[in-house]
Formats: structure tokens, C-alpha cells, sequence
């Protein structure tokens, strides 16, 4: 089987991925539309992107050291706790379409997936994981490596994008009341995941 055919296959394993950044991108979707996920969406799988190339390039050394490690794990948690807390705060709405058409600020939730992803240590370590178990197991060379990652990171992001479209079809069941509670429960999930990261640094590289 061709490797783009694989990569787009083993995509699908990230399908039921509960992550930070799965539930800012429903939260997104629910609240502020569809084209603010997508670029959620996007801004995540630029820094998967950025982190598979960089593996692939030889440059895993560099991303592993405990240094390096230690403080985007740092840089990461402030950013999921300050997340989370303002997450926690925020005044419950649902954006009318109207609003949202007049509201383009897309830029804004292009880099929040960006940061969002992109600083999480757990995220390093398992493209380094992935890079390494399908070199060894399906011993593909450089170029094939290119064309597996590629198309698994294009499942990725249409997964994410399908996720988001669902959410959005559904506001129309959405209430503020639960959306208060939405926010509260991402608030509560986003500061358990900075505490699993600060333990993960704490027990690994302190």
C-alpha cells in the first residue's frame, strides 16, 4: 500500500484524540463559528506540521533535551491555565451569524491553535514517537516518510474540521446556560492538563 495511502489511514487513530486543543476547538465552533475553529483547526495542524519536519530533518535531539522540554512545558501550562481561567470567567454568549460575519478576526484563533498545540510537551514527544516507530517498521526512506506523515496530517486536520462543522450544526440546541457550563467544564479540564504537564516536568526534569 502506497504511504500516503497508510498515513491517511493511520490519521483516523487521532479520530477520539481528547486533548486541550479538541476542546478549545468545540468551544470555538459552538461560540464564535465555524470559519474561527477551521482557523483554530488550521493553527493546530501548522504546529504538528512544524514539529514532523523538524523530527524528520534530524532535528529530534534537539527538541528532546531537557532543557528545551522543561521550558515549553513551562511556557505551555501558563498558557493552558491562563486558558483555562479565562475560560472559567468568560461571560457565556452565542454569536449571532450576523455578528459573526462582521467579526473576521481570524488571525487571533490561527495562533491560539498554534500556541495552544505547539507548546504542549506531550505533543514533542509523540511525533518523535511516530517518527521513529514507522521508520523502523515499514522501513521507509526520507520521501516516504514525507508522503505518510503528509497524509495523516491531512486526515488530522479534516477530522478536526469535521469535528468542528458537527459542533457548529448543533448550536441551534445550545443554550446559554449550557454554554456557562461548557466553558467551566474546559476551564476545569484545561487546568487538570496543566497539572499533568507540571507533574510530567516535575518527575522527569526537575
Amino acid at each position: 500500500m502506497p504511504p500516503i495511502i497508510n498515513g491517511l489511514i493511520f490519521g483516523l487513530i487521532f479520530i477520539f484524540a481528547l486533548g486541550p486543543a479538541f476542546f478549545a476547538l468545540i468551544q470555538t465552533s459552538i461560540q464564535q463559528g465555524l470559519k474561527k475553529a477551521i482557523f483554530l483547526a488550521i493553527g493546530i495542524s501548522v504546529s504538528d506540521v512544524f514539529y514532523v519536519v523538524l523530527v524528520l530533518l534530524g532535528m529530534a535531539k534537539v527538541l528532546e533535551t531537557d532543557d528545551f522540554k522543561f521550558w515549553m512545558g513551562i511556557f505551555g501550562s501558563i498558557m493552558l491555565a491562563a486558558y483555562g481561567i479565562y475560560s472559567w470567567f468568560k461571560t457565556p454568549k452565542i454569536q449571532s451569524e450576523d455578528t459573526l460575519v462582521n467579526d473576521s478576526n481570524y488571525s487571533r484563533h490561527f495562533l491560539k491553535g498554534l500556541l495552544l498545540n505547539g507548546l504542549n510537551p506531550f505533543i514533542i514527544v509523540s511525533w518523535a514517537t511516530w517518527v521513529s516507530a514507522i521508520a523502523i517498521n515499514f522501513e521507509y526512506n526520507f520521501d516516504q516518510q514525507l508522503q505518510f506523515f503528509g497524509g495523516m496530517l491531512f486526515t488530522i486536520l479534516s477530522m478536526d474540521i469535521i469535528k468542528a462543522f458537527i459542533a457548529h450544526r448543533l448550536k441551534h440546541l445550545i443554550t446559554v446556560k449550557f454554554v456557562k457550563k461548557m466553558n467551566r467544564t474546559v476551564a476545569v479540564i484545561l487546568l487538570l492538563f496543566t497539572l499533568q504537564i507540571l507533574y510530567f516536568l516535575l518527575t522527569n526534569y526537575a
